[in-house]
């Protein structure tokens, strides 16, 4: 049985590439950290999406934002086919920079609705720059530990279920149902 989560940790790859292609850089170029006013410009089926508003036909989005690249799918499949096409890619510097599977925020219970996906360590991530502020319902740790803020930042009081690696929460406890503002991973 093919193991996406497995597969996907190679997204971390495409960093390189899509920053090229999004944002002009010279393959091999490091970029620091997006900041939320750009960061929510997505790839999607050849042409630009804006996530700050409606994301349309887009299911599934990956976000490297410290490489300036988010690609965005109709379907898990097709995320999982592209995921497949990254890991090849991948350099050791790019699998140490990120998780080696992502950090899954779901609009939903159950893994329901749009799926959103982090793979970059190390930094506050701004939801509202995704249109997911106060919109997680569910969600699904990768290899590394992660981290669920109420308010953008890091700010405010942090979810206080597991947030350990590959822990699956079908429904985030009481009182936080679409209150997550920020994540990091660590």
């Amino acid at each position: 049985m093919f193991d996406t989560r497995k597969a996907t940790f190679g997204v971390v790859a495409a960093g390189t590439l899509a920053a090229s292609v999004l944002l002009g850089a010279p393959a091999g170029a490091a970029t620091a950290p997006a900041p939320d006013a750009t960061a929510r410009y997505a790839s999607f089926e050849g042409r630009t999406l804006d996530l700050s508003g409606d994301w349309g036909d887009a299911r599934v989005c990956m976000v490297w934002q410290g490489r300036g690249a988010v690609e965005c799918f109709r379907t898990a499949a097709e995320q999982e086919a592209r995921a497949g096409q990254l890991r090849a890619t991948a350099t050791t510097r790019q699998v140490l920079a990120a998780c080696s599977t992502p950090l899954d925020l779901y609009q939903y219970t159950d893994k329901g609705g749009r799926d959103l996906k982090f793979y970059d360590r190390g930094y506050w991530q701004n939801l509202s720059a995704y249109s997911f502020d106060n919109a997680t319902s569910s969600y699904w740790t990768g290899a590394c530990t992660a981290h669920l803020a109420e308010n953008a930042g890091g700010g405010g009081y942090w979810y206080p279920g597991n947030t350990g690696p590959n822990h699956i929460e079908n429904s985030m406890r009481s009182g936080w149902d679409n209150r997550v503002s920020s994540i990091k991973i660590d």
